[in-house]
């Protein structure tokens, strides 16, 4: 008896087996499609902006003459005038040589003789400063990966202007043989300074000028709108509804799909988007990644205000492409100090393709914003409160700049001069 229950149970498996493989060979499986109410189309609609637009120099120093110099930030018309001129005039043919090889006498170019230098404060390379329509570059342009530091235009004589290329590698700069700059352009470049400008010095320490007295910058408060975790998520993920949710100790919050993860640290008002990438071996294009890293923001919430490219990948990573975009107020740049959640937006790529993103979830509202002028100290004072720093670490760099306090309903941009260390991190000159 026990075996015919056995045999029995063993064909009646078997019969399944058979209608199992006959359902899978000769049916299709049926897919449930999304409810439009699960899935909603993202409503991140922040303004959009070219690559062209992120690529302004953050100062231009005009050497008036009879060592006399002042800086120029954007917004500013001196500033304004300027670079639309340039913008105008063609470069081609580029010598590579040394500043030592060129025989000329920077010390007395910089001190006798009319000119502007346009300043990129990490540097631009070729291939992005003549397809981006920063200015016309013509005919064949270096192979080299130098970045573009400052172009110093400045009148010869008379006649002659000559127009250098500085690099981010050493003494390394490009002669320009080409170019439609003339000495009627320099005295429309300083026809609007005017007897009431701020005059400027080199620092002693380093390759960046200062006020030599006080100078006004406005503070501003503002107000903001934030992204919400919804319209995140609706964003960055094909079907909100399929990702989970973690809270972390810190009050962070994480959603994943399986694949992609947003982490929300709410308290810092900030976000980081992932999408791992499998790592493969592929042909690097710097110019290329540049352009997908501004498509995927314009795409995912755009530019909650104005930005300027500021850092651009190490040549040492480069399968990982990091940049980084500076946030701007006005003329001035708006810094994020020690480890501040502000000021900057941060994409890496591989192979193209946006890995991570890193940004505010704030939008500045600058419809009721109120302006108040401060001062900010210089010439002496400024020159005593330096020597702290440069006692005590190598400076890179000192400009004007914004620190950003946020409050319940509003947001203060502060302004400040702030100290690039070497290291790339930022401090507040107190």
């Amino acid at each position: 008896m026990m075996e015919r229950l056995k045999s029995g149970v063993l064909m009646m498996l078997i019969l399944l087996s058979l209608l199992q493989s006959y359902l899978l060979a000769y049916s299709y499986p049926k897919f449930d499609p999304v409810r439009p109410d699960e899935y909603v189309k993202t409503d991140l609609n922040g303004p959009q902006t070219a690559l062209e637009d992120l690529l302004f120099p953050d100062q231009l120093v005009l050497h008036l003459g009879n060592q006399q110099h002042t800086v120029a930030y954007p917004t500013s018309k001196v500033y304004n005038d300027i670079v639309d001129n340039i913008k105008q005039r063609s470069l081609e043919g580029f010598r590579k040589t040394t500043t030592t090889s060129l025989g000329i006498n920077w010390d007395e170019v910089r001190s006798k003789q009319q000119g502007v230098e346009v300043r990129f404060r990490d540097g631009l390379p070729f291939s992005v400063l003549q397809q981006q329509k920063v200015m016309q570059i013509k005919g064949d342009i270096p192979v080299d990966n130098d970045l573009i530091t400052r172009i110093w235009i400045f009148a010869k004589d008379t006649n002659e202007v000559k127009t250098i290329l500085f690099t981010d590698t050493g003494n390394t700069i490009y002669e320009v043989q080409k170019a439609d700059f003339t000495p009627k352009d320099m005295e429309r470049y300083f026809a609007n300074v005017g007897t009431d400008y701020v005059p400027y010095k080199m620092s002693n320490i380093g390759d960046y000028y200062l006020p030599t007295k006080p100078i006004t910058i406005p503070s501003y408060t503002i107000g903001y709108t934030q992204y919400t975790a919804d319209q995140l998520k609706r964003s960055f993920f094909v079907d909100p509804a399929v990702t989970r949710n973690l809270t972390e100790r810190d009050g962070s919050e994480i959603y994943m799909d399986g694949k992609r993860g947003l982490q929300l640290k709410n308290e810092q008002h900030w976000m980081t988007y992932t999408d791992p990438i499998a790592p493969a071996d592929s042909k690097i294009d710097l110019r290329e990644n540049l352009v997908s890293a501004v498509q995927f923001i314009n795409q995912h919430g755009g530019w909650n205000g104005t930005y300027a490219l500021q850092k651009l990948p190490q040549r040492l990573l480069p399968s990982n492409q990091s940049f980084v975009f500076r946030q701007y107020y006005g003329a001035y740049p708006v810094v994020n100090l020690h480890n501040d959640y502000t000021g900057f937006i941060k994409v890496v790529l591989q192979k193209g393709v946006v890995s991570n993103l890193e940004r505010s979830t704030l939008t500045p509202d600058s419809r009721n914003a109120r302006r108040k002028d401060v001062q900010l100290i210089g010439g002496e004072e400024l020159d005593e409160k330096l020597k702290q720093w440069t006692s005590k670490t190598p400076v890179y760099g000192v400009f004007p700049g914004y620190r950003t306090v946020v409050l319940d309903q509003t947001m203060e941009l502060v302004p400040g001069w702030m100290v690039e260390l070497r290291d790339g991190t930022y401090e507040l000159l107190e």
